[in-house]
């Protein structure tokens, strides 16, 4: 004979979600699954609850497709509790799908992207690069070169149309999905670390147009020995005022890599022309 599921004590709530005692439900709250404590609540916090409570039972189980359409109509419950929650359950359950919507809202405004670090060039030789490129709206794109002393050595600028350039903030978000660089190539970093989010040189290198002040980190004072600078850093200005500041230390990522190549070849049409006006 086969072993039978032992039977747990006591009697499920389904508002609190909650496995009490016997003593613990009326009569009438065995058989509708509601413990004493519950049936006080109002009609509204008693459905409130029942939702949370069922949203919390969905995070580690498989999910039919019309769960996953309740899922998703919770995702934008006038209820604010249950909205958030179904919005957490939801990223859980489906994170790709999560970061795409967040990722349909984001539109780029302007940002600034630095590289202080080794790099390859198409030839496979490495160069030490500290490399900062600026780039907004209007189709402009600045490229500033400074040495090991945070000292500007170069500056070019070039330009894109309107056009071309919000096709291309889009690619850094959907291509290349600097949004989430954070999550995706950060490692993380004890509370204590004395760490330099960008140079100091960045901080007046700018026009306050391009970001706010306080999006810059200057904490020379206190630094212990042993404090680390970054080796690419990212700030992001978004069209609906929020920002971004993301720094990643000790190597380059593969997006960080590939989104500073994309930057060099804005510039690299113009060097040509340049080489070829030398050789004549």
């Amino acid at each position: 004979m086969g072993k039978h599921k032992k039977k747990q004590p006591g009697h499920y709530c389904r508002i609190c979600g909650e496995r009490k005692p016997n003593e613990k439900f009326s009569g009438r709250g065995h058989a509708t699954h509601i413990c004493k404590s519950c049936t006080k609540k109002s009609p509204a916090q008693k459905s409130e609850d029942m939702t949370i409570n069922r949203l919390n039972g969905m995070v580690f189980r498989y999910l039919n497709e019309s769960e996953i359409k309740w899922l998703k109509n919770r995702c934008n419950d006038s209820r604010p509790e249950v909205k958030a929650l179904a919005q957490s359950v939801f990223e859980e359950k489906f994170p790709r799908q999560a970061r795409n919507k967040i990722k349909a809202n984001l539109h780029i405004k302007n940002m600034i992207f630095h590289v202080c670090c080794e790099v390859y060039d198409c030839y496979g030789d490495a160069y030490a690069t500290n490399t900062v490129f600026v780039a907004d709206t209007s189709g402009k794109i600045i490229r500033q070169t400074f040495n090991e002393s945070d000292v500007l050595t170069d500056e070019a600028v070039t330009t894109i149309n309107t056009g071309a350039m919000r096709k291309y903030f889009n690619v850094v978000v959907h291509n290349y999905e600097a949004p989430f660089w954070e999550a995706d190539l950060c490692r993380e970093i004890s509370d204590d670390s004395d760490i330099d989010l960008l140079p100091d040189f960045l901080e007046d290198s700018f026009d306050e147009e391009y970001f706010a002040e306080d999006m810059f980190v200057d904490d020379a004072d206190g630094m212990s020995d042993d404090e680390r600078v970054a080796t690419w850093s990212i700030k992001l200005h978004y069209k609906n005022g929020t920002q971004q500041a993301i720094s990643g230390y000790d190597y380059l990522p593969d997006p960080v890599v590939e989104l500073f190549d994309h930057f060099q070849s804005f510039f690299e049409a113009d060097e040509e022309i340049f080489d070829d006006e030398i050789d004549e």
